[in-house]
């Protein structure tokens, strides 16, 4: 079966042309918007080699995740994330990732026959590393500035043939693929009972034994290339973390965080997409804005097709936040076309409620590459 030329990219840059109108919220519903964080989520997943060398590479991959069930400030749950690797080159369609469904298997066959007793295993000549195993105890709310997230790595090494059998795109791109699947759960992984019903070959349980939901149990994938020519990507850099009121910085306070006035309003307003908008009542907004260089765009060979002209990367931020609301959460940083954007801030409603609240950027571009960038505030 042919490869497409990145078809997925393709779509996503359609996809992107859209964030110069806004994101709307979920209109006619009271689901929060994705980017208030109101259980255990998964934020990114960022590959230290977004495009890995084509004579086997160790890639590392790092997540961070956030916890915010029991609302900002409460700290995370203890979480066993789950990494199962080993997929290069499923077979081509419109979800490849699912093309890995028999490697997964083997992977959860190994990891329930015993073969992670220290929760591991390592990787041969001819094969990447299967899986890995952490257990992850936050340490307990602090009152000192500067407390990162928690995050979890894995680093898998890609096998020195894995671009026998790769085929051309149209535009003559000689390129393989190599997938990571993940889970986090705030209980104990286990082997699905019902792995039709479940979706997905493990599933997380409390200490009854019950299964947990969506606001306890996360399942993802990310994915790295490898490309024949031996062309790298570089993560986007964000230089920094803005955080303004009427056009200047917030300075820190006595405890060294930037300490901002809450939202004097019943909860139920200040939450979710019928959630009242900024500006409509008394509460007071902040800008909040990543700062990504102008050059961080790569040039981007796929973009630009078969004899086109030369083209970049697009880049966007993602905005979240464990505490308050965003007007639109969604920014475009740097366009393929006329490049890098002014405006690539949002703006920022505190909740109600006082306490520590974070605030996070992860910042994307169209290759695969990302990268976060955390800042804690203090709301009075």
């Amino acid at each position: 079966m042919k490869r497409t030329a990145l078809p997925a990219r393709r779509a996503l840059l359609v996809a992107l042309s859209a964030l110069a109108l806004g994101v709307p919220c979920c209109a006619g519903s009271d689901l929060s918007p994705s980017s208030e964080v109101e259980g255990l989520r998964v934020l990114a997943v960022t590959a230290d080699k977004p495009y890995a060398a084509p004579r086997g590479e160790d890639v590392t991959f790092e997540m961070t995740y956030a916890d915010g069930l029991d609302g900002p400030g409460s700290g995370a749950r203890p979480v066993e994330i789950t990494w199962l690797g080993g997929c290069v080159n499923p077979p081509v369609g419109m979800d490849e990732h699912i093309g890995c469904l028999p490697q997964l298997l083997g992977a959860v066959a190994q990891l329930a026959a015993g073969g992670a007793d220290d929760g591991e295993n390592e990787e041969g000549d001819d094969s990447p590393r299967l899986f890995d195993r952490d257990i992850i105890i936050p340490p307990e709310p602090s009152d000192e500035p500067g407390s990162e997230p928690p995050r979890a790595r894995f680093t898998m090494d890609l096998p020195d043939r894995i671009l026998d059998g790769a085929r051309p795109t149209e535009t003559g791109t000689v390129f393989s693929t190599a997938y990571v699947f993940f889970t986090v759960c705030a209980g104990k992984v286990r082997v699905a009972s019902a792995p039709a019903e479940a979706g997905f070959p493990l599933e997380c349980v409390g200490e009854d034994g019950a299964v947990l939901g969506p606001d306890s149990f996360v399942v993802g994938y990310t994915q790295v290339y490898v490309f024949g020519d031996g062309r790298t990507n570089a993560n986007p850099r964000i230089d920094g973390f803005r955080l303004k009121l009427d056009g200047n910085e917030v300075t820190p306070g006595e405890g060294g965080l930037p300490v901002v006035k809450r939202c004097d309003r019943p909860e139920s307003e200040a939450q979710g997409c019928s959630a009242t908008q900024p500006g409509d009542d008394e509460c007071t907004t902040y800008e909040i804005e990543a700062l990504v260089p102008p050059d961080a765009a790569e040039e981007d060979v796929e973009a630009a097709g078969l004899g086109g002209p030369p083209a970049r990367e697009a880049i966007w931020v993602d905005y979240y936040t464990d505490g308050g609301e965003f007007d639109g959460a969604r920014r475009l940083v740097s366009d393929t076309v006329t490049g890098a954007r002014a405006d690539t801030g949002t703006t920022w409603t505190p909740p109600s409620e006082p306490g520590r609240v974070s605030l996070w950027a992860v910042v994307h571009d169209t290759r695969g590459g990302a990268s976060v960038k955390h800042q804690e505030v203090l709301v009075e």
